[in-house]
């Protein structure tokens, strides 16, 4: 029993260093004084200068400001004027820190309805899902629209204490005790929640800090098939598509389609990380 306890007292001490990790790149650039740039730029898209309002609320996230409503109005001042894949970029942001939002999620789908590019999502084969690598990949996609990296990692601390708690009660009470058969029981419960809640916490900081997600922003880019425009081109994208970014070599990036083979190199500015 001691032994149960010694591992996962070092499990919540993981889930206590990848909160705390989480948390320093959260706060890496600390926030700074808002509301009047706030006020002004809501004024300026409500008289529909929209460039001059995504101008003004983009010095503030260029500044470290995070807000879900920050990047929300950022979205939407792109929007109207046609930069979907900014609007989607922003959009995107603005879901990492309130996924459950409505509004947020609703004028996504609108923007990526207007992106040019239409992939179909190709569904794996039921015989892959039974891999380690698959499995924490879909679990990080289950609770990804439903809480935000600091809320698992604080659910997970929570079930770790309780589990804690649990333990000493159960390492205390007789073998006699009538509590001790329930206190098993909420042992064994815990523990099982305590391991998703590690594991859907590491592959969702994995997800964001190494298997990163980014958006096209320039209007129609060529991938060509290595890091330099001497290489052949494979094919063309276009702004508002989402990719998965593998590795930057200089000024070029690697990208991948979603959910199909597709790959390919295309010059770094003309896209951006979701997670900056």
């Amino acid at each position: 029993m001691k032994r149960t306890i010694a591992i996962f007292a070092l499990m919540g001490l993981m889930v206590m260093i990848l909160f705390g990790a989480n948390q320093a790149l959260l706060f890496a650039k600390p926030p700074v004084a808002t509301t009047d740039t706030m006020v002004t730029a809501k004024e300026l898209y409500e008289s529909g200068q929209f460039i001059q309002a995504a101008q003004a609320y983009q010095q503030l996230a260029d500044q470290g400001f995070a807000d879900s409503v920050l990047f929300f109005n950022l979205g939407n001042a792109f929007f109207k004027q046609g930069d979907y894949g900014r609007a989607i970029l922003n959009y995107r942001r603005a879901e990492q820190l309130a996924p459950r939002d409505e509004d947020i999620a609703a004028n996504l789908e609108l923007a990526r309805a207007r992106a040019i590019d239409q992939f179909e999502e190709i569904v794996t084969e039921p015989e892959t899902t039974a891999t380690g690598g698959n499995f924490i990949s879909r679990l990080a996609q289950v609770t990804q629209p439903w809480l935000t990296l600091n809320e698992l990692a604080m659910i997970t601390l929570g079930v770790w204490f309780l589990f804690v708690a649990l333990a000493i009660v159960f390492s205390s009470t007789g073998r006699g005790s009538r509590w001790r058969e329930a206190l098993q029981y909420g042992l064994i419960g815990t523990s099982v929640v305590l391991i998703i809640g590690v594991a859907a916490l590491g592959s969702r900081l994995y997800a964001k800090n190494v298997n990163a997600e980014g958006v096209i922003v320039a209007g129609e880019i060529d991938v060509t098939s290595g890091p330099g425009s001497q290489y052949s081109q494979e094919f063309s994208l276009h702004s508002g598509t989402e990719v998965k970014l593998i590795e930057q070599r200089e000024n070029w990036t690697r990208l991948a389609i979603p959910g199909s083979e597709l790959q390919g190199w295309i010059p770094a500015g003309a896209v951006e990380a979701i997670s900056g």
